[in-house]
């Protein structure tokens, strides 16, 4: 929660100092860089939230996976962290941006198969019998959904922003960057209430 939480709202603090027309282009990149450093761990977080979760589940008996399902778990966590640092850290290679495509897809599969064991468990009860673990679980495949639509939603972001920082700042250019910050908050938002909702059930467990 520390580093999703906290690392997400620094990203956005620095999102909208990026708005901001009286900083230079260069300030704006910087910014940027900024943005990007920091958000690389929020996406961390997300990769490894969900093997501990099943490791501390399965250790608590509360979810029936064998030894050789949680090394899978993590393994394939671990796949996903290299898959995100490898892509998006600020210094990362000009080739791991052709990895893209690789995430994309991974992240509908995901999506498929956190929804698909959440309805099984809702009604089956023959994996997760814990009601507020099936909510827990429900919502971070609505996060996974929100990753994907912000995904989407912010491509023309890096052109436009490519853009601004070759040629300067036009009213085109800007109408294109604020637009997609000011459209995007309500996503972040509500990740943001995901997260501490999260939190909270995994320490009170109410239901």
């Amino acid at each position: 929660m520390a580093f999703w939480l906290g690392a997400d709202m620094g990203t956005y603090y620095a999102a909208t100092l990026i708005l901001n027309k009286e900083y230079s282009p260069s300030q704006r990149a910087v910014l940027a860089r900024v943005l990007q450093g920091v958000d690389i761990f929020p996406r961390l977080s997300m990769t490894l939230i969900l093997p501990s979760g099943m490791t501390i589940a399965s250790l608590k008996g509360l979810v029936p996976l064998s030894y050789e399902w949680l090394v899978l778990f993590w393994a394939i966590g671990f796949l996903w962290a290299w898959l995100i640092w490898t892509i998006h850290r600020p210094t990362a290679p000009k080739w791991g941006k052709k990895l893209l495509p690789y995430e994309n897809f991974w992240n509908w599969l995901l999506l498929f198969i956190v929804s698909f064991a959440v309805l099984f468990s809702l009604f089956t009860d023959l994996f997760i019998t814990e009601n507020w673990l099936k909510v827990k679980l429900g919502l971070f495949a609505i996060t996974v959904g929100i990753l994907i639509v912000v995904n989407v939603m912010f491509k023309p972001f890096g052109l436009a922003f490519e853009k601004l920082i070759s040629e300067g700042s036009s009213p085109e250019v800007e109408q294109v960057i604020s637009s997609l910050i000011i459209r995007g908050k309500p996503w972040i938002w509500s990740i943001w209430i995901i997260v501490v909702l999260n939190t909270a059930l995994g320490l009170f467990k109410p239901f």
